[in-house]
Order: C-alpha cells, then structure tokens, then sequence
C-alpha cells in the first residue's frame, strides 16, 4: 500500500499572511497551564494591523488554518491542534492530540463497480482522480455504507450549507438517513464528510457535523462517517463516535474497499476519456 496514502495537510510555513498574525494572538494571549485560547476577528485585524499586513478578510485565516494547512509548529509544541469556530466571529484554539485523523490499516474488501455504465463511463477510470461528489456518487450507487453500516442508506441531502449557534456556518457533503434496528424504527442521521486525495480527514469538520445535527435533528441517533479515496483509489469508510467535542472524536470502526470495474466497463471508460481529451 501506497506511503501516500496517509493524510497529510499543508505545513503553510510559507504564508506570509496567516500564519505571522496568528502567531501575533498566540503570543499575546498563550500562557502555560491554559487548555485554550480564544480570540475574534477584531483580534485578527488588530494583529493584521499591528504587522502592517494587508488582510482582505479576516475570515479567511481560520479558515485556511483549520481545514488546509498544519498549524505552525510553535503552537503544536503547546499541544494546540484544534482551531475551531465558536460563534459568529469567535474562535478557539483546543488541546488535542491532532488535527487530522490518519487512515487505519485494515483488510480490503473487494467489491463490485456497480455505477450504471452511462454514469461510470463519464468519471475518471482511476477513483483517485475523483472529486468528493464523484466519490459520493460511486459510494451511492455501490451499496458501500448499506454494507458498512448495515442498514439501507437512503440519500438525504447533499452538499448542505447552514449555520449552526456557536459555529456559524457549517458544510456537510451528504446527509443521509437510515431505519435503524430498534423496534420504534426511528430514522438514524448520517453525516458523511467526503474527502479526495488531497484532502485529510479533519476533526473539526467531524464534530462540526455532529453539532448540525443535534441542531436540525434533535433526539435522533447520529452516525458520522467520513469516505476518504487514497492514492491506491482505495475507499476508506470511517465512523466516529457522536461527539461534538472535536478532541474527542475516537474511531469506533473503518473498513477499505477495493470497488472492481469490469474489463467491459474499464473499455467503455477509457474510450470516453480518449474522446473528452
């Protein structure tokens, strides 16, 4: 199996935008013992402007922060891997042990490409090449969170966007929901974060989704799962414990599947994408 496979973000050293001013707040505000440093977007211009840097959007710098790149060694040495959104204009930086959640090694299942040929023959022959929708809609069409959950998956919604107290706004790529087991046959809520081969599995996203839920599907149970494609086009399904403390998230159970096209649906492919080149 590929070393790349393993998650990996950006280490941002060199932004000369970000990472100085956070740097700036987190000088200012750290003090040893404190389990968390919280600062706002007038903290982010005043340190901006303290720098002499031109920021166009304070937003911005959490955001990269949080999803893109590493946070700069000097914090994490402190134990601060978490950046998270806490309310409108509010942030946190969180003790934990890492930002991303690296894929456990666990035995292939190999499986069946059953995406309807006029669907398939449109995506890339190689799954690591897929973006995120693409990979939902493969994942969709192969039954590969029926089998991974075992209950029938029925798409929800995709790409949500809405805002949630304490966070602001939050994304999610797919929820769907499911019957569960129990004799009232309550619905289950999935979220599920996908993620491309670029992308790592984040903790904040994770709890992010489990704090929209518990807003917009209050007292059902919750199941989140992030489907993460590596550079081998190995699909790794990842369930977390329902926590909306993202340095508490754990990983209750993962698989990898190794979803098999045909020689009939590898030649109809490849013809497609001779002709779109």
């Amino acid at each position: 199996m590929s070393n790349e496979m393993r998650p990996l973000q950006t280490h941002g050293l060199n932004s000369k935008v970000y990472v100085p001013i956070l740097m700036e707040i987190f000088t200012a505000k750290h003090t040893k013992g404190v389990e968390y440093i919280e600062f706002t977007l007038d903290d982010i211009r005043a340190a901006a402007l303290k720098l002499g840097i031109s920021l166009r959007n304070p937003a911005d710098l959490p955001y990269r922060m949080r999803s893109r790149t590493e946070l700069p060694e000097v914090i994490r040495k402190e134990g601060f891997f978490i950046l998270s959104a806490v309310g409108r204009g509010k942030y946190r930086l969180g003790k934990a042990e890492s930002a991303i959640i690296a894929l456990p090694q666990t035995e292939t299942i190999r499986t069946l490409d059953l995406t309807p040929l006029p669907v398939r023959r449109l995506l890339p022959e190689k799954l690591a090449k897929f973006d995120e929708q693409a990979l939902l809609t493969v994942v969709g069409y192969c039954k590969i969170l029926d089998h991974f959950t075992g209950l029938t998956n029925f798409r929800l919604r995709s790409h949500v966007r809405k805002s949630v107290p304490k966070i602001g706004q939050v994304e999610l790529d797919e929820v769907s929901v499911a019957i569960s087991g129990s004799e009232d046959e309550q619905p289950v809520i999935i979220p599920v974060e996908a993620k491309a081969v670029a992308d790592a599995v984040n903790r904040v996203q994770i709890s992010a989704m489990v704090v929209f839920c518990s807003k917009y599907f209050p007292d059902h149970e919750v199941r989140p799962l992030a489907v993460k494609v590596d550079h081998d086009s190995l699909v790794h399904v990842l369930e977390f414990n329902a926590t909306e403390e993202a340095a508490d998230l754990t990983i209750l159970r993962s698989a990898a599947y190794d979803i098999h096209s045909s020689e009939a649906q590898l030649a109809l492919i490849r013809e497609t994408e001779q002709r779109l080149l």
